[in-house]
């Protein structure tokens, strides 16, 4: 019941997020989860995908393993893919009201699965479309609040020219308007798979723009978090 009543309160919260903000989506919601029993709450995930309640949510939701993260006790993440602020909201009164719904909270809790962390807001750079990929890295950053504009400019800068170079597939940088209490940002990088991903990681690390960015944003920003991420499954929009 303490993961009931923990998630049902973060949707609730989200609702000031809805009413206050002028759409400028897509918004990523994460809830990262330390999961005892992943396939239990694969098929929780899919009993409620495929219930009348499940056909009305409205946002495109993937199941992520957290492979390394550092000394997070998260296991796994949730996340949303909202592309308006009324999404959102209907998916709250949907978490709020609906049998299924309940029930899917009711499961996830009987399985002992923990909430560990919440937050959520738009991406500022958004590139290649990151669903078509599998794994990932992504690095939680602080960014003093002086300097985001100029940290947004100064990444979209470094991955355009980097990407002239390397065969790049997704990238980005989110803002967190919710949750923001560990770190300010995230940025993430895609890749079909593991070996894809660090050859990628390598070639970024070794670029000529790389240490340009590095210069011109190592007093803006501090590094929390880096972890590797890998999708077990997805729930598209129906």
């Amino acid at each position: 019941m303490k993961l009931l009543t923990t998630l049902v309160a973060m949707l609730f919260a989200a609702t000031s997020f809805a009413d206050n903000h002028k759409d400028n989506g897509p918004y990523y919601a994460f809830y990262h989860l330390q999961v005892a029993n992943p396939a239990a709450l694969v098929e929780s995930m899919d009993r409620f995908w495929a219930s009348d309640c499940g056909k009305q949510y409205p946002a495109d939701v993937a199941l992520s393993q957290e492979i390394f993260n550092g000394s997070y006790t998260s296991t796994h993440f949730v996340i949303n893919t909202f592309q308006t602020s009324s999404d959102q909201a209907k998916a709250v009164e949907l978490m709020r009201t609906c049998d299924s719904g309940i029930q899917f909270l009711r499961e996830l809790a009987e399985a002992g699965t923990v909430p560990t962390m919440q937050y959520m807001g738009p991406a500022l750079v958004d590139a290649n479309d990151w669903t078509q990929d599998t794994t990932f890295s992504k690095f939680n950053i602080n960014v003093n609040p002086k300097d985001q504009a100029a940290y947004g400019a100064a990444y979209g800068k470094m991955m355009a020219s980097a990407a002239e170079d390397i065969d790049l597939r997704s990238y980005g940088i989110g803002a967190i308007y919710f949750g923001r209490d560990q770190f300010s940002h995230w940025v993430w990088t895609g890749a079909t798979s593991i070996p894809e991903l660090n050859a990628i990681s390598e070639k970024l690390l070794a670029h000529p723009a790389f240490a340009e960015f590095n210069r011109e944003v190592g007093s803006m920003r501090t590094v929390v978090n880096t972890s590797q991420i890998q999708i077990l499954k997805g729930w598209a929009k129906q």
